[in-house]
């Protein structure tokens, strides 16, 4: 996703992707942290955002590939079609979706960790799109092109 159709966003000074133009983005806090939102246009669902700096335990490959196991939520039976890999160019993209139920809605998160090693730290972004789990499958105009901008996302 590049062009003058889309915009540049930048979150913690941790990572810099790609949207849409007309996305709406705004600031959420949940937990005491401020989030960043990114709304498509029509009420498609939202993309939150979240970026760390995590100390590493014993080196930062192994920290990296701790919290990006956890990320996929291995115990977790609301979670499936989870998948790690290695991003081009070094680090690691975790994805995973789960079905979860807010406020009465049943809703599906798409979710992506994008991290990299750091010194003594690794760097992730963690990204969760969530839209009502009826959509679940109609919105491959919204997702094919947000999983292009999330693993091609800079870590900085």
């Amino acid at each position: 996703m590049s062009g003058a159709d889309t915009r540049t966003v930048a979150w913690d000074d941790l990572v810099r992707f790609q949207i849409p133009a007309d996305w709406s983005i705004d600031t959420e806090e949940h937990e005491g942290k401020p989030v960043l939102a990114l709304r498509p246009p029509g009420g498609q669902g939202v993309l939150r955002v979240v970026a760390d700096t995590i100390a590493a335990k014993d080196s930062p490959a192994y920290t990296l590939r701790e919290v990006a196991l956890r990320f996929v939520r291995p115990d977790d039976g609301r979670a499936s079609d989870r998948v790690l890999e290695d991003r081009p160019g070094g680090g690691i993209i975790a994805t995973a979706v789960m079905v979860t139920e807010e406020d009465g809605r049943r809703e599906t998160h798409y979710l992506w960790l994008a991290g990299v090693e750091a010194t003594a730290s690794v760097r992730v972004a963690m990204f969760s799109f969530a839209a009502p789990a009826e959509w679940d499958g109609a919105l491959s105009d919204v997702l094919g092109p947000l999983d292009e901008a999330i693993r091609t996302a800079e870590i900085l």
